[in-house]
């Protein structure tokens, strides 16, 4: 209902300029707006800032103050563990056997011997972390991204990775499924806590841009189509997405 809302609101917020003909680029034809919801994303986004200055980056400087990095690493290696699921089986569903089988392994090791994923034992004995998701999958099937899409609260999407978010966190998601009632409060909100912690700093960047909401859609955007082709460029991504080494072999 949430996702709904939010495209809804946006589909209402298109400015009527936005709605004007396409710009023309010179005989290539009509450009295709990468952002048609840009009003109602920029209030989202200045709504996400201003949430963020007051509560998040504020309790993330707490935690990261009073928490020493070791307890932190492992905090996030638990939580990292707890997505293996979820990058397994989108892995398979892209045909990408080999990671399937790497992140299997991962998760075992690190799940046993690591301590229910306190330790990144895998690391170690050079099994290195493969992240897969839903959005990913579908990219790989065919299905385009749509129009660029903040979000509350979570920040840069677009229209397909964010239909996938639900169906995610009541299929693949460990902490739903693992846990209830105020542990899974407490556990959700200690995720968002040390991944809001995890990359304290680099709002520094975006002080030195002269549009930072500009300069963030196309660091999503590009960061997008690096994790979905595996960080092969997209002119040279393999022509056939489920083309494995294993079948190479």
């Amino acid at each position: 209902m949430l996702l709904l809302c939010v495209f809804l609101s946006a589909c209402a917020s298109i400015d009527s300029k936005q709605q004007a003909a396409p710009e023309l680029d010179a005989g290539a034809g009509p450009i295709v707006n990468p952002d048609p919801f840009e009003t109602f994303n920029r209030k989202v986004y200045v709504f996400n800032s201003d949430f963020d200055k007051a509560i998040g980056k504020p309790v993330a400087d707490v935690y990261v103050k009073y928490l020493p990095i070791p307890v932190r690493r492992s905090i996030a290696n638990f939580f990292n563990n707890l997505w293996e699921p979820n990058s397994i089986i989108n892995a398979l569903l892209q045909g990408k056997f080999e990671k399937a089988a790497m992140t299997s392994s991962r998760f075992i090791l690190n799940s046993t011997v690591g301590l229910l994923g306190l330790f990144d034992v895998s690391t170690v004995f050079d099994i290195p972390r493969q992240q897969e998701d839903l959005g990913q999958t579908l990219a790989v099937w065919g299905v385009k991204d749509g129009p660029y899409l903040m979000l509350p609260f979570l920040g840069p999407s677009n229209i397909r990775d964010a239909t996938t978010l639900g169906v995610e966190w009541v299929s693949t998601d460990l902490v739903p499924i693992l846990f209830d009632g105020t542990e899974r409060w407490l556990i959700g909100g200690t995720r968002l806590i040390d991944a809001r912690a995890s990359v304290l700093g680099l709002e520094a960047a975006l002080q030195f841009q002269v549009d930072p909401y500009v300069f963030l859609r196309e660091s999503y955007r590009q960061s997008r189509l690096v994790q979905i082709n595996d960080g092969v460029p997209p002119s040279e991504a393999e022509e056939d997405p489920f083309e494995d080494a294993l079948f190479a072999e």
